[in-house]
């Protein structure tokens, strides 16, 4: 049952991304054409690529180490991730997520800091930073489980009480 809940759990987390992907991406034409080439060209300076790779790696890492009961099914997560984590298909979209969050004149400046040799070795350990961040917190919440457990249970009893609100 731990198994199936799993992949089910992974499936909820892969399917709004799987949706995403094959809507069209809505023109938006207040973002003008040289404002998005800087935001490709920051994706392209930042290794967002490999980034996400690297990044669906350690997810599923985490998944097998939490549940080995995963670990005959992680080829056919990571062919499932392949499919629909196309760089193609996600670099334009993220491109315009950059352009929207920030003005061309912030990017630009981004993209001279990472062609400085403290942009450059900020971008190679970013992946290295956010595996110890995803440890770190995984620690901090892991030690506090019982808590989070007892919370629960009181909340599940206090929904299932005569006259309880449903939310």
């Amino acid at each position: 049952m731990k198994l199936f809940a799993a992949l089910v759990g992974i499936a909820a987390v892969a399917t709004p991304v799987a949706a995403q992907s094959s809507a069209p991406a809505k023109p938006d034409t207040t973002i003008g054409a040289s404002h998005l080439a800087a935001a490709e060209e920051l994706l392209e300076l930042t290794n967002t690529e490999q980034g996400i790779r690297e990044g669906m790696r350690t997810y599923l890492d985490a998944q097998a180490q939490q549940n080995p009961l995963l670990a005959p099914y992680r080829p056919t997560m990571e062919a499932f991730a392949r499919k629909y984590l196309v760089w193609s298909d996600l670099k334009p979209r993220l491109a315009r997520v950059y352009a929207q969050a920030l003005t061309e004149e912030q990017i630009r400046a981004a993209i001279a800091f990472q062609r400085t040799p403290a942009g450059q070795a900020f971008t190679a350990h970013q992946a290295e930073v956010q595996r110890a961040i995803m440890q770190l917190v995984q620690t901090q919440l892991n030690s506090h489980a019982a808590e989070l457990q007892q919370m629960i249970e009181a909340r599940a009893a206090e929904l299932n009480s005569p006259g309880a609100k449903k939310p």
